[in-house]
């Protein structure tokens, strides 16, 4: 239902342990998710200096098909909107994770001494993991004249699980065991034939906190140039051994010229720090009319002082992982041959 001022939405959605996606991937199988969204707004007073506000509140739970419970969130959010599409909101999340063992690999049979021996897929007597989160974000944005606009989002939360797949080389896996095992390997007591427990290091997803930011500014100096750059950060660092799961920063740059209505250039450069990598776009465009055009571009994608996935060995400087160039044309024929 969404009326003019008050709005709600209810939506489920399920799938099996054997569901898979046609294209790309789904973060989670076996699962039913449940959501309810309830919203207010406020009647716009275009003239005011407060425009209009919005309320709403957003609570959603997942739990697999033997009925044991996922996750759930409550989400409440305020947006306050001011002249200019000014705007500035506060939010708040609370929720709680859980995860199981046989979601990552096999489950352990009862009555196993697998976790005395380390070899359980989970680390430990327990064979799942749970934790209670919570958290608070901030957005806001504003086209502060015509030649300039920005946006930004900034998120702590407390509670995130890590599911300590590692982000390696330069953020190897954070957990208790993971640590316990480089230590036994630093000691070379993982090198003779009756290896103690610690040398094995099963998967222990644990809780952290979470810091999530975005910040995106658009300047457009003249009718024809538009630029825009992006920043967006993200980490994560657990309780339990105080070690970062991942720190990643992700930089982008993109630029855009209109020469004419038909004539177009444009480039845009990307780096993501986690990955040492760089990305580089830059394209020509002519279309003249619909079905007809013309494109010369250039691809490229490097990596900086990165481990090489095969031999192991760390490889300084710059090194390309390819790159691309490409002309395509099109032309859409009007008249039938029939």
């Amino acid at each position: 239902m969404n009326g003019r001022h008050f709005g709600y939405e209810y939506s489920t959605v399920g799938r099996t342990r054997y569901y898979r996606a046609d294209v790309g991937f789904n973060r989670r199988v076996n699962t039913n998710n449940h959501n309810l969204f309830v919203r207010y707004n406020s009647e716009p007073k275009p003239k005011a200096k407060l425009v209009s506000w919005r309320v709403y509140d957003n609570i959603s739970t997942n739990f697999d098909w033997s009925g044991n419970m996922q996750n759930y969130n409550n989400e409440s959010q305020i947006q306050f909107n001011f002249p200019r599409q000014t705007y500035l909101g506060v939010g708040v999340d609370i929720g709680y994770e859980r995860v199981f063992e046989e979601e990552f690999g096999m489950k352990r049979p009862t009555g196993s001494t697998c976790a005395q021996t380390n070899t359980c897929t989970f680390w430990g007597e327990d064979s799942e993991r749970s934790a209670p989160s919570g958290g608070l974000y901030i957005f806001a944005g504003s086209n502060v004249n015509k030649k300039f606009n920005f946006n930004m989002f900034a998120n702590q939360s407390y509670g995130n699980l890590d599911y300590d797949f590692g982000n390696p080389p330069k953020y190897p896996r954070a957990s208790i065991p993971a640590v316990t095992q480089r230590a036994a390997i630093a000691a070379g007591l993982c090198s003779v034939p009756n290896r103690p427990a610690a040398c094995l290091a099963p998967q222990d997803p644990g809780a952290g906190k979470f810091f999530n930011m975005n910040f995106g500014v658009t300047y457009q100096p003249s009718t024809p140039l538009n630029i825009n750059l992006s920043f967006t950060k993200q980490n994560l660092r657990r309780y339990d051994t105080g070690l970062r799961a991942f720190d990643d920063n992700i930089v982008s740059l993109k630029a855009t010229y209109q020469f004419s209505r038909f004539i177009f250039a444009r480039g845009r450069v990307d780096y993501d720090s986690l990955a040492s990598n760089y990305k580089a776009q830059f394209l020509f465009g002519w279309t003249p009319n619909p079905g007809t055009a013309f494109y010369v571009g250039y691809n490229d994608d490097l990596n900086q002082n990165t481990i090489n996935p095969f031999t192991g060995q760390l490889e300084s400087g710059f090194r390309r992982n390819g790159r691309t160039v490409f002309i395509k044309m099109s032309y859409l024929f009007r008249k039938s041959f029939g």
